[in-house]
């Protein structure tokens, strides 16, 4: 469910693995926060002796989702009272529920599936059927009342959508784990983390009768009316003859992430850090994927120009599994610019492939 709102500017409110012979492996941390629901469980380099080359690979997995009816639900106010609930309405959202263990440290569990969702202060003596109405009334207002539209990206006519996903812990606390924005929303993305910054102190969600660690996703809209959107990704460079690029076993200097090029850094190795730093925020399994039992292996190719731009990008996955290659080639599309590779201290066109693993647990 989207709440909508106008303030003088439109404001709307709202919520990865891969596969590359020694090799070297490593899986996410067990003491940082979950990112997302979709987890990266292991990624794998791999190094070529004959070529002395190393080559990425992820696996990434998700819990299938679990649909939970519950007859009886109890609402903790005054009176008292119970209310049975006949039907639970069917929620969709963003990102996939994740069903947890009573003794988990760092348990995180879906908005849409804690027994007692987390509570503003006003929605404490709320009915239990009209609490997630009242949490949506109150985020809303909460956002309206501080949110201020970014001046320089105003006046550049920057817009787009935000989507913050943050936790509301056991204490009470939202903590952002992450925030996806659109191209050159860097201003909008830092607008949104200042408000949820200001969020109050929630009455903590229960799951099981204990304090839980819930996670919610909370969409902004960034528009101008009248105005048209300046900060469009630029059209990708007509694709390039495969006669025309070199592989990375061809060359000392490859393309270079932006984190890369500030340290000087052109090796393979400093790429593929940055490639699995880029899966990692940006990969969501298809829910669609989730819900028919959808897994494999996607093969994943593509050139970075010697503009240092995406092109030629090739995926290859299992029959009947083409929403799987859909959500490889839009991670790929999401890679940002590139400074070249170079060949005799000339930019090239480089290709590069690596396959991402898809399992459901």
């Amino acid at each position: 469910m989207k709440t909508k709102f106008i303030i003088p500017i439109a404001l709307t409110a709202l919520s990865f693995g891969a596969h590359a012979q020694q090799a070297e492996t490593c899986e996410t941390p067990t003491n940082e926060p979950v990112l997302d629901l979709n987890s990266i469980t292991k990624c794998t380099v791999e190094k070529d002796d004959k070529k002395n080359t190393k080559k990425v690979s992820f696996e990434v997995s998700t819990r299938k989702r679990v649909k939970r009816k519950r007859n009886m639900a109890t609402n903790a106010v005054s009176s008292g009272y119970q209310q049975t609930v006949s039907e639970v309405k069917k929620k969709t959202n963003f990102i996939t529920d994740l069903s947890l263990k009573e003794d988990s440290k760092n348990g995180i569990i879906s908005f849409h599936e804690v027994d007692q969702i987390p509570l503003f202060d006003k929605c404490e003596d709320t009915p239990f059927l009209n609490q997630e109405q009242c949490f949506r009334k109150q985020m809303s207002h909460h956002i309206q009342v501080h949110f201020n539209y970014p001046k320089k990206a105003y006046k550049k006519g920057v817009q787009g959508r935000v989507m913050v996903n943050f936790v509301i812990n056991k204490e009470g606390n939202a903590v952002i784990n992450n925030t996806l924005y659109p191209y050159q929303g860097e201003l909008l993305k830092a607008e949104v983390e200042r408000i949820i910054g200001k969020l109050p102190k929630f009455i903590p969600g229960k799951h099981l009768g204990k304090p839980m660690n819930v996670q919610y996703t909370q969409q902004i809209k960034f528009k101008i009316p009248g105005v048209k959107r300046t900060n469009i990704r630029p059209k990708k460079v007509s694709e390039i003859d495969k006669d025309k690029y070199y592989t990375f076993e061809e060359l000392k200097n490859v393309p270079q992430f932006e984190e890369c090029a500030k340290n000087g850094d052109s090796s393979s190795d400093c790429f593929i850090g940055e490639l699995q730093k880029h899966v990692q925020d940006n990969f969501a399994y298809p829910i669609d994927a989730i819900n028919a039992d959808i897994e494999g292996i996607v093969n994943i190719s593509f050139i970075i120009s010697n503009k240092g731009r995406i092109v030629n990008i090739r995926t290859k996955g299992p029959d009947n599994a083409r929403i799987l290659e859909v959500a490889a080639e839009q991670l790929i599309k999401k890679l940002p610019k590139f400074k070249p590779a170079t060949k005799d201290d000339i930019p090239v066109h480089t290709k590069y492939q690596f396959p991402i693993s898809f399992k459901l647990n």
